[in-house]
């Protein structure tokens, strides 16, 4: 398997992962609990491949790839079927579609290496390095698409539109600072 397709992987489940602590954040509690632990395992999946250089729990990840996309299906149409009250759901529509999203390329891209892994074609050509420039253009690539996608469906969830807008900090201590000057006095 190329490099950029286990970085892209490992994009996929970071990004899945802060969607689903951020949503999992503003849910009602049992979907909350569901939400921060499909979170947690999403990163630490991604991380972990980061970190070791190959996809570690392939076929644990592609089986558990598709649950929050489960989930949210049986919570969208069943409404109360997890506890909840209907009217008191609201998962939001956006992250949670990016969310599932990515795990649905997750799911399909383990899919595809799980069936060569299992007809006996080679997933890794060779043991090369990356070649610099398709690597480095896979990255980049990959860094604007996954960002790209999760900084906005981030936005649309419960913490993200309570957050504080920027350039709207300040500190009171030094408030004094923004008035007047030396004009002033």
């Amino acid at each position: 398997m190329a490099p950029a397709t286990r970085l892209w992987l490992a994009f996929s489940a970071v990004g899945a992962g802060l969607i689903h602590l951020a949503v999992g954040a503003g849910a009602p509690f049992p979907l909350s609990a569901l939400l921060v632990v499909f979170g947690i395992a999403e990163l630490g999946w991604g991380v972990a491949t980061l970190y070791a250089g190959r996809l570690v729990l392939t076929r644990v990840t592609l089986g558990a790839a598709l649950v929050p996309v489960a989930v949210w299906a049986a919570t969208a149409t069943l409404g109360s079927g997890l506890g909840v009250a209907a009217a008191s759901i609201g998962l939001p529509l956006f992250p949670m579609f990016v969310a599932s999203l990515f795990n649905v390329f997750l799911a399909i891209s383990l899919a595809v290496i799980a069936r060569k892994v299992a007809s006996g074609k080679p997933v890794l050509a060779s043991v090369a390095q990356p070649a610099g420039w398709k690597f480095m253009t896979a990255l980049i690539l990959g860094g604007v698409i996954f960002s790209g996608l999760t900084t906005p469906a981030l936005a649309a969830t419960n913490a993200g539109l309570h957050a504080t807008p920027h350039g709207s900090h300040s500190i009171p201590a030094l408030e004094f600072l923004d008035g007047g000057g030396h004009q002033d006095h």
